[in-house]
This record gives structure tokens, sequence and C-alpha cells, in this order.
């Protein structure tokens, strides 16, 4: 017990010369906020702490100080955020009055501690106006990205004053114009000499772009669905596969004899009518026939900027199919084949996939290529 006692109060401590070292580096970094917050959370824990005493002692007065030098060069700047910026010097202040007026310790060696709820409430009203101004001014350029950043202003007058005039309007226009809006279209194969279907290809990775955009910022269309609903797209990706070759198929056969001792091959009974069993090698001629055929191909996936035809991003994703066949007959003694080979005896010729069965073959690999590339293109935007 006494033991357990002693590991108990060699942790507090630990703690505590952990946590009054914390607030020292913060101060010690002119961070003098941190330094406070962190200063005042110890002597909750241990109230008669000379060090943390002393810390909050100099470290709330230079926070004040600090806070509002800073709060008079933001009033006297043409800072784009400046009310934003005040809005969040206020804040801390009054924050660290509220921390230090529940820690009875801390509050007993600061008080009186002062408060900026007037000051915070002006700085406010001014800084919905500033930064709604900001974000309408982001939305006349219709650009997404701008957009994007003019929602998170609005989203703040939102959060802190809900029913500011128009912001909800404003809001909606903004997430409109926050979609990156895009087109996937598809094109035919080239240089092919086969009759092949590449739009199931097609179909299938845009249905994968269009469930997995879980950006909610990012729509994908096909062009005839961008027609109807008149949509303008910011980006163009472009799916075709520039090639579709198939080999010769190629059919091989290999004869080989197999032998097995030790084997039993027979019995015999003596005189006594005892039977003893004969053993010997069996053989047995052994022919494996094999067919093979290749397929080829090269997807290309192309993504453009609709507006000036620049070209974002080009990838090439060559894909090869081997198609292989092989039975195997023999003469002699099956004990003389080996497993692997006798069970394929069960097999035997087989008439190659049809063309559109190789290039779905083909294809099914790179489709897990590009649509990961993709999905990780469009996950950043």
């Amino acid at each position: 017990m006494n033991k357990l006692l002693r590991t108990s109060s060699i942790l507090s401590l630990l703690f505590i010369v952990i946590a009054c070292s914390t607030a020292n580096s913060a101060f010690k970094k002119g961070n003098y906020y941190d330094a406070t917050l962190k200063a005042v959370k110890n002597l909750r824990n241990n109230p008669d702490s000379k060090k943390s005493l002393d810390l909050v002692k100099k470290s709330y007065p230079m926070a004040l100080d600090y806070n509002l030098q800073k709060i008079n060069q933001l009033s006297a700047s043409n800072s784009t955020d400046k009310f934003l910026r005040i809005v969040e010097s206020y804040t801390k202040l009054n924050d660290l009055a509220d921390e230090i007026s529940r820690c009875p310790a801390a509050l007993e060696v600061l008080k009186p501690v002062v408060y900026f709820h007037k000051q915070l409430q002006k700085a406010e009203t001014l800084a919905f106006n500033e930064q709604y101004d900001i974000g309408m001014a982001l939305l006349d350029s219709e650009n997404y990205s701008d957009a994007r950043l003019a929602l998170n202003r609005l989203n703040w007058v939102k959060n802190k004053q809900a029913n500011y005039q128009g912001i909800d309007t404003a809001l909606e226009r903004a997430k409109q114009l926050a979609i990156l809006k895009t087109v996937v279209e598809y094109k035919p194969e080239n240089h092919s000499n086969y009759e092949i279907n590449s739009y199931i290809f097609y179909k299938r990775l845009f249905d994968f772009v269009e469930k997995k955009a879980s950006n909610q910022f990012t729509s994908f269309y096909m062009p005839e669905m961008a027609e109807d609903f008149k949509i303008k797209p910011h980006e163009v990706v472009s799916v075709q596969f520039l090639d579709f070759e198939i080999g010769q198929l190629y059919e091989r056969e290999k004869e080989k004899i197999y032998e097995s001792d030790s084997l039993i091959v027979g019995s015999y009974s003596d005189n006594k009518r005892i039977e003893y069993d004969v053993f010997g090698t069996v053989t047995a001629d052994v022919i494996t026939y094999e067919q093979e055929i290749r397929a080829k191909t090269i997807l290309e996936i192309r993504i453009e900027d609709y507006q000036t035809g620049e070209l974002i991003l080009k990838k090439n994703y060559p894909g090869e199919y081997i198609w292989e066949n092989q039975w195997v007959t023999f003469n002699g003694d099956s004990k003389a084949v080996p497993n692997h080979l006798l069970e394929l005896t069960e097999q035997q010729r087989k008439a190659p996939p049809s063309p559109q069965e190789m290039f779905l073959l083909l294809s099914d690999p790179l489709f897990y290529s590009a649509s990961s590339s993709l999905n990780s293109y469009y996950k950043k935007k």
C-alpha cells in the first residue's frame, strides 16, 4: 500500500513538473495566451504551485498588452480581414478572463480580470459586414476556387449570426458555384481491327467516379447529361483505348515418358496360401498440349480545361492479357503420371475467347488503375 502511494505521489509530482515546463516553454516563445492558459490549468491541479503563480502573474498582463496592441495596429490598417482578426483577439482576451475567473488561485493574484464584451460585440458587427462583402466579391468571379473561399467566410457569418440579411441566399449561390463540374466523355477505340465495345468500360468508369465523388464540391456528367441540363463544365475527362491487338494463337505440345518404381504391380501366394505383393516399375507416355494467345492495348485518360483547352493531365495505361489453356493425354499406366498432370487429363482443347471477351479480360486490371488515379486526383480538388 505504501509503495502504491509513493508511486502515485511520484507520478503526480512528475505531472506537475512537466505541466510547468510546458507553460514556461510557451512563455519563452512569446505565446503569452497559451502560457496563461497552461499556468491556470496547472493551478487548478496544484493551487500552491509557486512557479505557476509567478508565471501567470507575468503572462496574463503580457497577453493583455500583446492582444490590445495587435487590435490597435489592425484598427489602423487596411488589412483584408482586420475586423475578423480583431474579433479573434477580443475572443482570446475574454477566454482568458473566463479561465482565470474559474480558478481561485489564479484569480486571487490577478483580480480584477478584464472583459471586453462590448468591444467584441462591436467588432463582430463590423466583421459580419466585412466577411459578407468579401464573400460576395469572391462570388462575382464565378470561379469555383473563389466560391469555396467565399463559403468559408459566409459560413462564419452564418454560424455567428444566423439571421444576417441575405446570408442564406448567398450561401446557396456559393455552394452551387463551388462545385467543380466535370464531363467524362467516351471516345471510340482507335486503330482497332476488331469489333469490340469499349463503351462498357467507359460506363463502368463513369459510374465509379460518380459514386465515389465523396467531395461534395465535385460533380460528374456524361456529355448528353451536361447538354440536357445546360451544364458548363470546368474540366473534361476523355477515355479512349488507343489500340487493341490480338496476337496469333500459339499451340505447343511436349512429350515425355514418366516412370515410377517400387509400386505394387501384382501379387502371388506361396504353397501355404500366404499372399505377397509384387513390386515393379510402371511407365506412361505423356503429351502436354498448350494453347496461348495474347492481347494488348493502351488506355489513355486525358483531363483538359474546358474553357481554355489546356491539357491538365494525361496518363497512358498499357495492358496485356495472356489467355492460356492446357490439357494432357497419355498412354501407359496412370500411376506413372504426376498428379498435377493427371488433373489436366480432364481438360481438352478449347476455342479461344472472342475479341470482346479478350477485351473485357484485358481491361479489367486497367479499370482499377484508372479509377484509382481519377479518384485520387479529384479528392484533392
